[in-house]
């Protein structure tokens, strides 16, 4: 949330929360659009597919095989089967079902089990009914959560690293939006390969492909509707084709019927060269052909330093700059000169670029209205970033002593903790239901603030900064411990935790003692470290708020007798694709069209070649066997013949109708390809065809 400043400190300045209504409006509307959609999604698959199937024939379902169908004696652990088929295996209520509600999953049970366990007094149907008023508002705020940290913890990192930094908008999508949003998932694909010799595989490619439809179809089309429209030139051309091939690789080796070391390397080395790629291209984009076009239209100078006109490009330089187009550089334009007095950007707060709907200027640069056509402020930014002075900031006065550091930075966090309760209460721009739904988030509003620290400009606060830092590591242990089944306060991670707590402790120290207090920004040197650091944490938010919502979706799923085959191609898939919604969303609502976009194609490579390669890898090394025989099912291949599908429609929308742009109507198109993908999915997951 952006800052500015407000009197009370013994320096005479404190850092104070500003409240853009704007924005929280946007997420309120956004959380009860989705959690409607999601409800609606519910209510029509329950209506459709609804009915008791208790004939236990989808025993192969579970996520071990059961050799003793016959005894039902597990001794109440059923930790080895799927939470979705719970009324597979105990269509009655009773004991077991209970048991099998609270040990399912690995030992993690249903988002409520208590619902299945009071069956001598209220059905399951009854305390459902009763549990849902909580159910939904639990839902909003978790759709608000979502939104909310990928654009106030999440987006401001990579927003400094592109703008302030300088680094590639694209690089950027290909390898940190990347990592963020599909670090969770190539780990449980690793997981999954690695638990389940047999059918682990299996269960990751139609996860991927899923997703690969779901992030490259629905969250693009989204991204399109919002952007209303994005450019389609090279750039996009080559990061579409990326996931292109990297089905059609894929595809190629399953069907062979093995993987093996080749394979593994195939995939990794495919991951690392598309980054290099993208880097490469994006580099000669600002340094090559933005000198060039400037040079050829004669800003300032036709000729070069010695009087020559600057060669044109030759058969290489050419391809390298079909694969570099930055997309909203048209032809015919040029960058702009720096002004003779150079300035800082500023990213956020009420003198911000970004401010508002990203339309601000910098102290002084004034924008032209008709760059919003082109992507807004960012656009700008992002092709000309070496026009302009992306600067250390304005360095403050630090504390004179430790007493005196402890004391501001004390006082630094309760002014900023109690102005931001204050705005979510009393802030007169904001109605009641907004101010509902900002209450009902200002717990998690104070474990993120105390969690994930943002050194930019414009969120900036020491002693903000310093708690995060201290905080981090505890919450990052309840992360892993939550979502990963690893408690580093056990065993032989206690060491290691101590020795990352105490680090974490012994910089918080360093920042309150010496970083700048005030409205003084951090040095780049300094702020870029912590920034990255931040970034990771936000991912792990993500990850969590997105794994409590798809917690949350299965039960309901549960209970409403939708069969777990079409909740996983359905709303699961919708849930597990939160994350990347929330943050691809994000950056194209801040004028980044072309890192969402890019994350779209980039996430989908990075989970099915990262995901496969080091699964499959460490399967090779946990079993000793390096060549894994596989076979391909009907819905996995399904998903992969939609992805390419997917693919050449939008370069077909974008290269031969659109002539270099993708307009809104691409977006329906894509939802109606991602509709007809889930008729097929379904068709076939009850056809002879499903195993």
């Amino acid at each position: 949330m952006p800052l500015s400043s407000s009197p009370g400190d013994q320096h005479g300045i404190y850092r104070r929360t500003v409240m853009d209504p704007k924005r929280h409006r946007f997420h309120n509307k956004a959380a009860v659009g989705l959690t409607i959609v999601t409800l609606v999604l519910l209510v029509t698959l329950s209506l459709i597919f609804g009915e008791d199937h208790s004939s236990g024939n989808d025993s192969g379902r579970y996520l071990e095989d059961n050799n003793d169908n016959n005894n039902d004696d597990y001794n109440g652990d059923y930790s080895a089967f799927s939470c979705r088929y719970i009324y597979d295996k105990y269509p009655d209520p009773g004991a077991q079902q209970c048991s099998f509600a609270r040990t399912c999953n690995g030992g993690e049970g249903v988002w409520a089990p208590w619902v299945f366990c009071h069956y001598d007094r209220f059905t399951v149907k009854t305390l459902f009914l009763m549990l849902s008023p909580v159910m939904l508002l639990w839902m909003m705020t978790l759709f608000r959560l979502l939104g909310s940290t990928a654009e106030d913890y999440f987006s401001p990192s990579l927003e400094m690293f592109s703008v302030k930094l300088g680094l590639p908008p694209r690089f950027a999508g290909v390898s940190l939006l990347a990592l963020g949003n599909g670090a969770a998932d190539v780990s449980a694909t690793m997981s999954a390969i690695e638990n389940d010799e047999e059918n682990g595989y299996k269960l990751s490619l139609g996860a991927l492909s899923g997703a690969a439809m779901m992030v490259g179809g629905v969250i693009a089309a989204i991204i399109v509707l919002v952007a209303g429209g994005v450019p389609c030139r090279g750039a996009l051309v080559r990061d579409v084709m990326a996931l292109l091939v990297t089905v059609v690789v894929v595809w190629r080796d399953l069907s062979s019927g093995e993987i093996g070391p080749s394979s593994v390397t195939l995939y990794l080395s495919m991951y690392f060269l598309f980054v290099c790629l993208v880097l490469v291209a994006d580099i000669y984009h600002r340094k090559v052909v933005l000198p060039r076009l400037a040079a050829v239209r004669g800003e300032g100078n036709t000729e070069g330093e010695h009087g020559e006109v600057p060669a044109g490009p030759n058969a290489v330089q050419r391809v390298i700059s079909t694969f570099s187009n930055y997309d909203n550089v048209p032809a015919d334009e040029t960058a702009p000169h720096a002004s003779e007095e150079e300035d800082n950007i500023i990213l956020h707060g009420p003198h911000g670029i970004l401010h508002g709907n990203g339309s601000g200027v910098s102290s002084s640069q004034s924008m032209n209205p008709t760059e919003d056509e082109n992507g807004g402020a960012y656009a700008l930014l992002e092709n000309h970033i070496d026009t302009f002075c992306a600067g250390d900031g304005s360095h403050g006065v630090s504390a004179t002593n430790w007493t005196g550091a402890s004391y501001d930075c004390r006082q630094e966090i309760m002014q900023h903790f109690y102005q931001a309760w204050e705005d979510a209460v009393w802030n007169g721009d904001i109605n009641a239901a907004e101010k509902f739904m900002l209450i009902c988030e200002f717990p998690f509003t104070i474990l993120r603030k105390a969690s994930i620290p943002i050194p930019c400009e414009g969120y900036y606060n020491r002693g903000v900064i310093a708690l995060s830092i201290g905080m981090s590591p505890l919450w990052f242990a309840f992360y892993m411990y939550s979502g990963h089944d690893t408690n580093l306060l056990a065993g032989g991670w206690v060491v290691y935790f101590l020795i990352y707590w105490g680090l974490a402790i012994f910089v918080a120290s360093l920042i309150c003692r010496y970083a700048p207090g005030g409205e003084s920004y951090m040095p780049m040197g300094v702020a870029t470290p912590i920034a990255l650091y931040g970034f990771v944490i936000a991912a792990t938010w993500i990850d969590f708020v997105a794994d409590s919502l798809v917690s949350l979706l299965d039960f309901v799923g549960i209970v409403l007798h939708i069969p777990g085959a079409i909740m996983g191609l359905t709303i699961l898939a919708w849930g597990n694709s939160m994350a990347d919604l929330s943050a691809n969303v994000t950056m194209a609502r801040k004028g980044l069209a072309n890192m969402a976009m890019t994350a779209c194609f980039a996430g989908p490579v990075f989970n099915i070649l990262v995901g496969l390669g080091l699964g499959f890898s460490g399967l090779a090394t946990q079993t000793g066997n390096e060549v894994k025989e596989v076979s391909l099912s009907a819905p996995v291949e399904t998903g992969f013949v939609f992805i390419i599908l997917n693919c050449i429609c939008i370069i077909t929308c974008g290269v031969v109708v659109g002539k270099g742009r993708i307009d809104v109507y691409y977006g329906y198109v894509a939802l109606g390809l991602y509709a007809i993908y889930i008729c097929a999915s379904i068709g076939i997951q009850f056809s002879k065809y499903a195993d």
